[in-house]
């Protein structure tokens, strides 16, 4: 029986474009401001923060706390944007040894509220708790923080089992397991190399990897455990301490969630020295099971796919917003280039060895 994430979608492309080529709703810092004010009775200063598909503003209170107003994507619809305020209920209870974000109620009560700007555009938002710290972003990658991300993967898998939503199976083109439905985002590549290593990558996926999906531990994860969606600890860090931004939520593998958080782990001159660290880290909490062993690196290398195709895409699409989108393409690119080598010559029944810590 096919999962959300294990089912063919043909046309998945043209149908989950609108949600990657809608701008971002028009909200000014003064119409923050005012939403504070009104929908949650807040006087507020504001500061906007980065964001692909929605606005962002950090508010600080005049009582000294702080929050996230989001205002969501007109596309993303209201399952999407209701399954990002529930899931954060559903993790609230339970001792994740990490900061969450904690959703703050309007004045009448709501999760997501609605409202018309003077300019007449009508948008959605919510509110969340601001979580502390520094994004690992801004901390040197360290093999301490390695394992702690790994250690972190395994305990948002945890705390994430059970959790069900009607929004679960919606498309998302960051589903590694969709990877090989984005051929048509190939035109907007230009380098010979990089072309031949992506078609390839997404060729083995299509043929020899999406078959045996249904092999694979299944359940919602998180889905971008990215170096700006993990925080830091401020005595130390290279801990982490919090995860932010569960907007890519998807049903799906949970070999995905450990490769695309591996794969802003990962260093030029030795990436499989530092992707075994991350999978320590991993099986401290979780155990890794041989056959995710054996297609790990099938998984890595679709998220730096994705990572090339999809930021160059957009970027292309919103090129004031570039820098941001574009900010860990040329790594991606590095790392395929040096991963590429070593996935084509390692046959699978090798990888337990060369990954597991005490194999």
């Amino acid at each position: 029986m096919d999962t959300p994430s294990s089912s063919a979608c043909p046309g998945l492309l043209s149908l989950a474009r609108p949600l990657f080529e809608t701008p971002p709703p028009a909200v000014s810092p003064d119409d923050a401001v005012r939403m504070a004010r009104e929908v949650y009775g807040m006087e507020v200063s504001v500061k906007r923060l980065s964001g692909e598909r929605d606005t962002n503003y950090r508010l600080t209170a005049s009582d000294g706390s702080r929050w996230v107003l989001k205002l969501i994507n007109p596309i993303e619809p209201d399952d999407d944007a209701d399954m990002q305020v529930r899931v954060l209920d559903h993790l609230a209870p339970q001792s994740l040894e990490l900061a969450l974000p904690l959703p703050r109620l309007t004045l009448d009560g709501a999760a997501i509220f609605r409202l018309t700007l003077p300019s007449g555009e009508a948008v959605r938002g919510r509110c969340y708790s601001y979580v502390e710290g520094e994004p690992a972003l801004l901390h040197p990658v360290t093999d301490r923080l390695r394992r702690s991300v790994g250690r972190t993967v395994a305990l948002v898998g945890k705390g994430l089992q059970g959790f069900q939503h009607p929004a679960m199976g919606r498309l998302n083109l960051w589903d590694l397991c969709k990877i090989g439905h984005l051929d048509e985002l190939m035109v907007h590549q230009h380098d010979p190399q990089i072309i031949a290593m992506l078609s390839a990558v997404m060729e083995r996926f299509r043929r020899e990897v999406h078959p045996r999906l249904s092999s694979l531990r299944q359940q919602v994860i998180h889905n971008d455990l990215s170096r700006t969606n993990t925080v830091v600890s401020p005595t130390d860090p290279e801990q982490i301490c919090g995860v932010l931004d569960f907007g890519d939520m998807i049903y799906g593998p949970l070999l995905s969630e450990l490769a695309v958080a591996a794969s802003y782990q990962l260093e030029l001159e030795d990436p499989l020295r530092a992707l075994k660290i991350v999978v320590a880290g991993f099986v401290e909490v979780t155990p890794l099971l041989p056959e995710e062993c054996a297609l790990l690196m099938d998984f890595l290398l679709a998220r730096l796919v994705g990572r090339i195709l999809i930021s160059q895409w957009r970027a292309e699409q919103f090129p004031d917003n570039k820098d941001y989108i574009l900010r860990s393409n040329m790594e991606a690119q590095s790392l395929l280039t040096r991963l590429f080598p070593l996935w084509q010559q390692t046959p699978e029944e090798a990888w337990q060895g060369l990954l597991l810590p005490d194999a």
